[in-house]
């Protein structure tokens, strides 16, 4: 049990380094990942070689994702083209609440982050309805259908990081979805029929009812798509199946359609941006990859066991860590290093294990959460009212899918 004291203390110095000092999240996980070490007795070349190994892990894995995944959402942003896919989604659904619900939803996972997409269409969004509170339902509606996708659904950051990690997962990844796909609609129905009645039908009017964006504000989307698609199906060309190649693909699709101008401006506040995600997820690699240095894992799974099951400790895990830093993509990175050094985690079913980690990421999203003070910023909302429409929900996602992932594995 010597490492569970000083991980109760990373916890509270990550949230107070966070929300007492505001530090950016790179230097505070790396911070803390030196303070764990030191406190759990590592030697200082085995603290330091976890350090820089995990933190090059993280970037070896989403380096390039999250770098192509900014950029098409910032050409899209600069070209004036996230508008125009929002009025095709309008024109299919019609109803500001699901055009709200569906634009999160389909935007978090190609652009590689639940919240960049959630900035590209906030200032939409609120455009949907004319009464602001109806707008403030909607933007909420936004942020936690976005947050479903982002959290479920491979290839996104967060299922990608759980699967990715060395032995956790040998399955063909992509089959993940034929049971994250159907649950995720069926939590983003959920959500648009829970804020149905706070919603009333908007009358059209010219500013809501923009032209459509045609082939090439698609374009980026439909060519990861076919890329994907081609290297799945044709084996001469299997090597497109990669999501790095497609992504890479998208991004190079979405800079070819735009001017030159549009171009520069957007590559150089993408790469800024992307450079911060990025930097941010090497730091959650250096704290996972000393933990799993550790004797961290054994530690817990002795003290779970002794009240749980072993097939809760993957979502008792990711809750704890979502819990201590509010990064989904963290969550994921540092759960999935941990439970690689836990044997007894060999018994659980790699989908349902995949689907508890992404349950444990929906848990607690609270003050630690930037996307909790994005929200709160963007609405106005106080305290109560974020949490009531944004935590509560995200927590109640998170019980349902760790039902599924329970029902998928057998209850114990």
């Amino acid at each position: 049990m010597e490492t569970l004291i000083p991980f109760a203390v990373a916890l509270v110095a990550i949230t107070v380094a966070s929300l007492r000092y505001r530090l950016p999240p790179f230097l505070t996980l790396v911070g803390t990942s030196v303070l764990f070490g030191l406190l759990a007795g590592m030697p200082a070349e085995t603290l330091v070689a976890a350090i820089t190994g995990g933190a090059g892990r993280i970037f070896s894995i989403l380096g390039i994702v999250i770098f192509c995944g900014v950029g098409i959402a910032q050409v899209l942003r600069e070209s004036g083209r996230v508008e125009k896919i929002v009025a095709d989604i309008r024109g299919l659904v019609r109803r500001p609440l699901a055009t709200a619900g569906a634009a999160g939803y389909l935007l978090s996972v190609p652009l590689m982050c639940g919240i960049t997409s959630f900035v590209i269409l906030a200032p939409i969004v609120t455009h949907l309805h004319p009464d602001r509170q109806a707008s403030k339902t909607l933007l909420y509606c936004a942020g936690v259908a976005g947050m479903i996708s982002y959290v479920l659904l491979y290839p996104a950051p967060v299922v990608y990081s759980t699967v990715t990690t060395p032995g956790l997962f040998s399955g063909e990844p992509w089959d993940i979805d034929l049971i994250a796909l159907p649950l995720s609609l069926l939590l983003l129905a959920g959500l648009l029929l829970a804020l149905r009645a706070r919603t009333p039908p908007a009358e059209e009017t010219e500013e809501t009812m923009a032209a459509g964006g045609g082939l090439r504000a698609w374009l980026p989307f439909l060519v990861i798509v076919g890329v994907l698609a081609v290297g799945s199906f044709v084996p001469q060309f299997h090597a497109l199946a990669n999501i790095n190649l497609a992504l890479l693909a998208g991004l190079f699709a979405a800079l070819a359609t735009v001017p030159a101008d549009v171009r520069e401006k957007a590559l150089a506040r993408g790469t800024k941006n992307a450079g911060i995600i990025i930097f941010d997820l090497a730091g959650a690699g250096a704290f996972g990859g000393v933990i799993a240095a550790s004797t961290f894992s054994a530690d817990v799974t002795a003290l779970v066991l002794g009240f749980l099951p072993v097939t809760l400790l993957p979502f008792v895990i990711a809750a704890l860590v979502q819990a201590a830093q509010g990064s989904r993509v963290v969550t994921a990175a540092v759960t999935a290093a941990i439970l690689a050094t836990i044997p007894a985690v060999a018994a659980i079913d790699p989908l349902a294990l995949v689907l508890m980690v992404s349950a444990g990421a929906f848990m607690f999203s609270y003050v630690s959460d930037p996307f909790f003070w994005l929200l709160k910023r963007t609405t106005g909302d106080d305290f109560s009212g974020v949490v009531r429409n944004y935590t509560l929900p995200l927590s109640a996602a998170g019980l349902v899918t760790l039902a599924a992932a329970l029902a998928i594995q057998g209850v114990p």
